[in-house]
C-alpha cells in the first residue's frame, strides 16, 4: 500500500478524533482502522519477546510496545490527548513569527507517537516539528518505521532513545510544547512525575505542558451508584473528593524548584486527610485522578483507564479512623505509602 494511501487514512481518522462531537462507535472504528495503519507502517513483530517487554527503572517503569499500542484502545485518552495537543500547536501557532514552526517534545511516544503522528495530516513542515524520546528500542526502530514508510522525514527533528529521568536537552529553548504521557491511574508505576520534573526545569517559562494538570484527591465511594451508573448509562453522584493530595503541573513544579535543593524535588511530603464522619452515604475510600490535558479538554473521574479510582480501603474496614495520612514516593514502582489514623 503506497504512502498517500496510509497518509490518507490517518488524515480521515484524524478529523474523527478532532471532531468537535463524539460518536463512540465511529471513534473506536477509527482507533481500531488506526492500529492498523501503524501495524503495517512499523513493520513491527509482534511475536518478538521483547513486544512486551517493560523497562524498570529507579523512578518507575516504561511500558513495553504491547501495552503501549493497547492505549490506542483506550478511546477517551487518545482523544483527549490528540485534541489537546492539536489545540495547543494551533494556539501557539496564532502567536508565532510567520514561518516558525512550533517545536513539540514528545517523551514515551511508545511504537508509534500514536498521540501526534495522525497530527502531521493537519500541520505542514514548517509549521510543525517533532523531537521524539523513547527509551524501548523495539518502540524507536517501529517509530522510525513509522516515520519512513509514512513519507514524514521532514517533521521531525531528531529522535532520542534514553531515558528522559536523566536526559539533558540540547537547544532546550526551541522547545515550545512537552507531551508527557507515562502515567497509569494515581500515578502508580510509571515515570510521569520524575520525568515531569526533569524536563520542565530545562525549558523555558512559557512551555506548554501537556497535560497541563494531574490532581489526585481523597474521595469517598458509593460503590452502588457507581455501578448502577455502568449498567444504565446514567450519571447518578457517586464520589466526594475530600481533599487534594498530589499536583503535578508547572507552577507546583516551579515553587518546589524555587525552595529546594534539586535532590529533594522528588521527595514528598506526607498529606493528613480527615476523613468525615459524614460517610454513611459511602462505602470505600480512594484515591480519585482528575486530567486537564488543555484548556478544555479534560479527563473526568472515571472517563478513561487514566482515571480509574485508586482503592484504599472499605470504609467498613476503618469504622475508628478519623484520618488518613498518604505520601508519594517515587522509586522502581511509584505509588503512595498510606498509613490510617
Amino acid at each position: 500500500m503506497s504512502t498517500s494511501i496510509h497518509f490518507e487514512k490517518l488524515s480521515a481518522i484524524s478529523d474523527v478524533i478532532l471532531a468537535e462531537e463524539i460518536n463512540f462507535i465511529q471513534l473506536r472504528d477509527s482507533l481500531h482502522e488506526m492500529k492498523s495503519v501503524f501495524n503495517i507502517i512499523s513493520e513491527i513483530d509482534t511475536e518478538n519477546p521483547a513486544f512486551d517487554k517493560d523497562i524498570y527503572h529507579e523512578t518507575g517503569k516504561a511500558i513495553g510496545p504491547k501495552w503501549a499500542e493497547l492505549c490506542i484502545d483506550d478511546i477517551m485518552r487518545t482523544k483527549r490527548f490528540s485534541k489537546g495537543t492539536f489545540h495547543a500547536i494551533t494556539d501557539l501557532l496564532k502567536a508565532k513569527k510567520k514561518n516558525e514552526p512550533v517545536t513539540l517534545l514528545y517523551v514515551g511516544t511508545g511504537p508509534y507517537a500514536t498521540l501526534v503522528m495522525h497530527l502531521v495530516t493537519k500541520f505542514k513542515p514548517e509549521e510543525l516539528q517533532f523531537i521524539f524520546v523513547e527509551v524501548n528500542p523495539t518502540s524507536v526502530i517501529s517509530l522510525k518505521n513509522c516515520i519512513k514508510n509514512l513519507g514524514v522525514e521532514a517533521y521531525v527533528k531528531s529522535i532520542i532513545s534514553t531515558d528522559a529521568v536523566q536526559l539533558q536537552l540540547e537547544n532546550a529553548d526551541e522547545i515550545d510544547i512537552l507531551l508527557l504521557e507515562c502515567l497509569q491511574f494515581a500515578l502508580v508505576k510509571e515515570q510521569q512525575v520524575a520525568l515531569t520534573y526533569n524536563l520542565i526545569s530545562q525549558l523555558k517559562k512559557e512551555v506548554i505542558l501537556l497535560p497541563e494538570e494531574i490532581k489526585l484527591s481523597i474521595c469517598l465511594i458509593d460503590s452502588n451508584a457507581k455501578m448502577r451508573n455502568s449498567f444504565s448509562g446514567g450519571n447518578e453522584p457517586f464520589y466526594k473528593n475530600i481533599n487534594p493530595i498530589f499536583i503535578l503541573n508547572k507552577e507546583e513544579i516551579y515553587n518546589r524548584s524555587a525552595t529546594l535543593e534539586r535532590e529533594k524535588l522528588l521527595i514528598f511530603d506526607p498529606v493528613t486527610t480527615s476523613i468525615p464522619s459524614d460517610r454513611e452515604n459511602y462505602n470505600r475510600i480512594s484515591i480519585n485522578t482528575e486530567i486537564v490535558v488543555y484548556g478544555n479538554e479534560k479527563l473526568e473521574i472515571d472517563e478513561c483507564s487514566l482515571t480509574m479510582n485508586y482503592k484504599l480501603k472499605d470504609l467498613e474496614n476503618i469504622k475508628s479512623c478519623q484520618a488518613v495520612t498518604t505520601q508519594y514516593i517515587v522509586n522502581q514502582a511509584p505509588s503512595f505509602k498510606v498509613n490510617w489514623i
